[in-house]
């Protein structure tokens, strides 16, 4: 029975930290939103994204307290590391696009509403960004056309952010 007093008090104990971390991890995102005014839009996405990831080690965590086999967890951690590394380091992977998606919300001076100019294929293309979802970017052209772009290949594309007069 104290073994499982034990256990209890460990998963609370990540539970709450769990919580701890969802609620700073809410105040940056916030904090960024003040700083870069995006719009709520992708808020929405990026805390999704936060806590399906958060939700994730928590679960490992209390795997981990309600004592499944060590080597069990490992072997699975260290295969779902190796799909993530190998996936993050694919150009055109979902992994790398939703990476990318995270780096375009928190640390490019992009938003949605902006006109854009992206060398896309070997052309140049200029247009208002619509949306930003986690795997593409949605531009509309000025012929009235909606140009996908995946997030991977506009963060290492040159782009150029023109003025709202242009």
């Amino acid at each position: 029975m104290e073994t499982y007093k034990i256990q209890i008090t460990e998963t609370l104990v990540v539970l709450g930290f769990s919580l701890i971390i969802k609620f700073v991890m809410r105040y940056f995102v916030n904090l960024t939103l003040v700083n870069s005014y995006f719009k709520n839009a992708e808020k929405g996405d990026i805390l999704k994204l936060i806590n399906l990831l958060l939700f994730a080690f928590t679960a490992l965590m209390i795997a981990a307290i309600w004592s499944v086999k060590q080597e069990n967890i490992l072997i699975f951690a260290s295969s779902l590391f190796t799909v993530f590394g190998v996936a993050l380091f694919a150009e055109m992977s979902i992994l790398s696009n939703i990476t990318a998606c995270i780096i375009l919300f928190f640390q490019h001076p992009i938003k949605v509403g902006d006109q854009i100019s992206v060398s896309y294929e070997g052309k140049e293309i200029e247009g208002e960004l619509i949306d930003i979802t986690y795997f593409f970017v949605f531009i509309k052209t000025k012929n009235n056309g909606t140009l996908t772009v995946p997030n991977a290949l506009l963060l290492k594309s040159a782009f150029l952010v023109l003025d709202k007069e242009s």
